[in-house]
């Protein structure tokens, strides 16, 4: 198997690879598919911005595997809470998706502006010159 180079989900064998980066780790999280993908995400996300609030770049110069025995707990700590909140983590993956939705109309909106205001200024530049 590869390793992706941005936030994917793959499967196979009836499993679900999450990958995620933030900074120079990468993080993945492999679930069942009858799991479903809220909460191996959100399990995935929480993990990574508490990896990354306690350790930061000290990180990146740690010997392998010391951090296992501080951060195992936590890993576990962080399932405990997904599985404890499913039905807060169903609600924030929909406004997310819903925010996520929006901010890409918008986006496009954005783009039809600044096309039509390109537009525009090469129409007002002829026009100009035909003046002249």
């Amino acid at each position: 198997m590869f390793l992706p180079r941005e936030e994917t989900t793959t499967s196979g064998h009836d499993l679900l690879y999450f990958f995620s980066f933030m900074e120079h780790f990468a993080y993945c999280v492999v679930a069942v598919e009858s799991l479903g993908r809220q909460i191996p995400i959100a399990f995935l996300e929480r993990v990574k911005e508490d990896f990354n609030k306690r350790y930061g770049r000290k990180a990146a110069i740690a010997a392998t595997n010391s951090l296992t025995r501080e951060f195992g707990s936590k890993l576990k700590e962080h399932m405990q809470y997904c599985i404890d909140h499913l039905e807060e983590i169903s609600k924030l993956t929909k406004v997310k998706a819903q925010v996520s939705e929006v901010k890409g109309v918008m986006m496009e909106n954005i783009e039809k502006v600044l096309d039509r205001a390109r537009n525009t200024n090469q129409e007002e530049d002829v026009a100009s010159e035909h003046e002249d």
